[in-house]
Formats: C-alpha cells, structure tokens, sequence
C-alpha cells in the first residue's frame, strides 16, 4: 500500500502555487456567480430561520450573548457572531448573505487540506472546487445563515482532516488529538448531525492509537470538553435538553431508504430542492445518481485501498453515518438538503478516489482544475436551479420589505402573527419593531412585550392565504395582500 507521508511529497508534479491557484479562478468565478443568480431568485428569499439568526446577532450588539439558538435546546450560535459585526454597518439582507458565503470558502480549503495528503495537491485543488458548488441545493444552504450548519460542517471536515493525520503520522500526536477532539467537540455544539459523524470519524484513530493513554486519549477528550464547552455550559444552566419533534414521521428503515433515495440525490443535483422532482430525464437522472452514490461508496474503499490505514476514518465514517444518523427521528425531513451536509465530505473523497486511477500526467496537471469543477458546477448546479427558478433575475426579498415600509409610515412598533411572516420582517426592521408569534417562540420576553402591548397598536403578519389570528374582531384591521404576505393593520393606525 502506498501512503503519502507528507502533504509536501506531492509537489513531485512540479505543478507551482501560483499556477494552481491561476486554475482555480474558473471555477471559483463560475461558484461566485452562481451564488449571484441564486440571491437574485426566488430561491433563496429570505426566511424566518435567518431573520432569527439576524435577530440573535443584533442581541450581540446590544451586549446579550446566547450560547444556543433561541428557543432551541441544541444549535451553536457561530454564525450569529460572525454577522454581528457587519449589522453595526449594514443591515438588510447582505450580511445574512456574506457571511454562510465565506464559510463556505473555508469549507473548500478544509476539504482541500483533508484531500491533499491522500490525492496530492491538483486532484484535491479540484475536490475542493466541487465542493464549493456541489449543487443547487447545497449551494443554496451555503448562501443561508443556518446556525450551526455551515460551521459545522467546517468543524467536521476539520475532525475528519485531524482523525486521518493520526492514522498517518505520530508526530506531535497529543497536539492533534486536542485538534481532533476540539473539532468534534465543536461540531456538536453546532449540531448533533455532525458531532455524530465527527465521533465516527474518530473511532479508527482511537482504536489505533489505544494504548496511547498521554498522547491522545486525555488531549482529545480535553479537547473535545472545550470544543462542546458552550453547550455543557447552556444544558448546566437549563438541564438535559429535548429532542427536537419530526416535521415528518418515518420509521428507521424509511430514514435510511431517503438518504438514499432522497436526500443524496437532491445533494447532488439531481433532485430539487422543493419538490423533488427528477432533474432532466428521470431515467438519466435516476441512472446519475446511482453511480454517484455507489461510485463514491466503493471510492472509499478504494482510497483505502490504494493509501491504506490513513482514510479508514472516512471509511468508518462515510459507511456508518447512514444507520446511525438514521436514528435521529428529525432527519425524516429531506426537503431543502440540509441533512445531506454530513454525508457530504465522506462522498466527495469517495468519489476523489477514483482520480488516483487516473494517469499521472493528467492527474496532476492544472488542467483538470480548470474543467472538472467547471463541467461539475454547469451540468449539475445550474440545471436545477433552472428548473425551478428560470433565468431570472429579481430581489426576492421585495414583499417582505415593502411591508416594513408600511409599518414604519404608520409608526406601528408592535407586529404579531405567524413565525414564517413576523420574525422574517421584525429582523428587516433592524430592530425598530418588536414581534410575537404563535409558535415556535424564539425570543419569550419580545413575545410577552408584543402580547401586554394594547390591541389597536399592533399589526400582523400572515404568510399569504393563512388563517390570521387576532386580538381584535376582523373588521377591526385592514387587509393588505403584499405579493408572499398578508399584512393586518389596525384600522385607524
């Protein structure tokens, strides 16, 4: 078995960085502007779970500092962090935009470094690419502010990166193994999807090095308690927390059937993102996304074959997040791809794997960075965006501003309905408004303000077509239907 001790050994191609970095820029541009058409389309209007994670960031300016997203038990609070300091500037709906944007590079360069010992420098520098437009939908979840998603999904491509240095290398172990267990540690603070594969990612690196008490098993578990430290502090303060409810019912062996034949597929682009609709020909599409899926499941025997003891934890990981994530009742839901992030970096390298049987001189050479990701991104991101967008090219967000335009003319601060409506404009009112919803509640005390306040001061929010409910009588509100919502002010304000 060859096993490429040192990333640097790679350089053998004679390929420099500059070069490298020349045949990346394609792929990056062509990533960049399909994260502008998406923002200019209806896909990625903005929502109430963002214009929540807006609304913790501005608590962050006001000096309140969550550990855990509001109203949730579980949810790193990273992204509310990062935006913060751009809603000191800049409000609206930018901030919410850059943000998961940037995370995303730095999920391409995780993916990179976790590549480039294994595949060498060119083969990884493309993976990467592929990564930074997957597809439709997971481009679209890299454009939104999901707390705790693309962070961690940063921290366990990180985990896997460090799981797979141990099985390679010895050196300063006890430093890794505190990497290692920090980024675990991390990704399940940011949510227990990607602790889960992270843990996974380190069973291989942990029976190998058992007898290795000093060295890795008391640094990754101190590393592990600090990276997950935020939610031990919240869970000491609130006790053990509840699992989330199932937006959808399925049993065990029907969680595992949608992964497959659901979820991936729509993480490949070959479903989209709404309703699930076959992208193209379903027979082709359908044949596609078989051979991707079977394709990057033997890859990672392949990469262990061909690397040996070093990509067991992408073996042991990749194979074993199907049953065991197949235990959180939550995941039944498989409707925007959220779910398929963990899967995510497993099945990328398996599907890298097979570049290894590719000649040498076409492996490493810049080439294959300027047209595999190219060809990656235009034949499966573009067409499903397509499908269901169009070519269009519009502020998706015009309705929902248009009614904070509307409540300000009138000087209305108190707005209540249902969670989709209200938090979404409470948070594009930068804080000039206060809300109440229905439920989930995310913010009690906003909520018991909105409910004390006097009726004929408070207006509501509605998504289009749902039933309002109210403080007062219907006649006592005007009805405005604006485009996604419907706007209930009350008469005379």
């Amino acid at each position: 078995m060859s096993v490429i001790p040192d990333p640097e050994s790679d350089r053998r191609a004679g390929v420099s960085s500059r070069a490298l970095l020349l045949a990346c820029l394609p792929a990056v541009a062509i990533g960049v502007l399909i994260r502008l058409w998406l923002v200019h389309t209806s896909l990625v209007t903005a929502n109430a779970d963002e214009g929540v994670t807006g609304l913790q960031a501005y608590e962050v300016l006001h000096g309140r500092f969550r550990l855990i997203v509001a109203g949730n038990d579980y949810g790193s609070t990273t992204e509310t962090y990062l935006i913060a300091p751009f809603l000191a500037f800049w409000g609206g709906v930018w901030p919410l935009r850059i943000v998961p944007t940037a995370l995303s590079a730095v999920a391409g360069y995780a993916l990179f470094r976790l590549a480039r010992p294994m595949l060498g420098r060119v083969p990884a520098a493309a993976l990467a690419l592929v990564g930074w437009t997957t597809s439709g939908a997971v481009t679209i979840l890299f454009l939104r502010p999901y707390m705790g998603y693309t962070s961690g999904y940063v921290a366990l491509i990180a985990a896997l990166a460090l799981a797979c240095h141990a099985m390679r290398t010895d050196r300063r172990l006890a430093r890794t193994a505190g990497f290692a267990g920090f980024a675990a540690g991390f990704a399940l603070w940011s949510h227990p999807i990607f602790g889960t594969v992270a843990l996974l990612a380190l069973i291989a690196p942990t029976l190998y090095r058992r007898g290795a008490l000093r060295r890795w098993w008391l640094p990754l578990a101190a590393g592990g308690v600090l990276g997950v430290s935020p939610w031990l502090v919240y869970m000491a303060q609130h006790g053990w927390p509840e699992s989330a409810t199932p937006v959808v019912e399925a049993s065990y062996s029907e969680r595992v059937a949608r992964f497959v034949v659901e979820l991936l597929p729509r993480a490949f682009g070959l479903r989209n993102e709404l309703g699930g609709a076959w992208v193209g020909p379903d027979a082709v599409a359908v044949g596609v996304a078989a051979l991707l899926i079977v394709g990057s499941m033997v890859g990672m025997v392949l990469l262990v074959v061909r690397q040996g003891r070093q990509a067991l934890p992408i073996l042991v990981a990749g194979f074993l997040a199907f049953p065991v994530l197949a235990l959180f009742p939550p995941l039944s839901n498989i409707a925007d791809g959220r779910y398929a992030l963990p899967f995510l970096p497993e099945l990328l390298m398996g599907l890298g794997a097979w570049l290894l049987l590719v000649p040498e001189r076409i492996r490493d050479s810049p080439w294959l960075v300027v047209t595999v990701p190219t060809a990656w991104a235009l034949l499966l991101c573009v067409p499903v965006v397509h499908q269901q967008a169009g070519w269009e090219w519009t502020d998706p967000d015009t309705d929902a501003k248009q009614i904070v335009s509307e409540l300000e003319s009138r000087d209305i601060r108190y707005i209540a309905g249902d969670y989709w409506g209200a938090y979404l404009v409470d948070y594009l009112a930068a804080g000039r408004l206060q809300a109440a919803v229905h439920l989930p509640v995310r913010f009690d005390e906003e909520n018991a303000t909105v409910n004390a306040a006097d009726p004929s001061e408070i207006a509501f929010v509605y998504q289009d077509g749902q039933v309002p409910y109210m403080r007062m009588p219907r006649d006592h509100y005007q009805m405005t239907d604006v485009g996604l919502f419907d706007l209930y002010v009350p008469t005379g304000a």
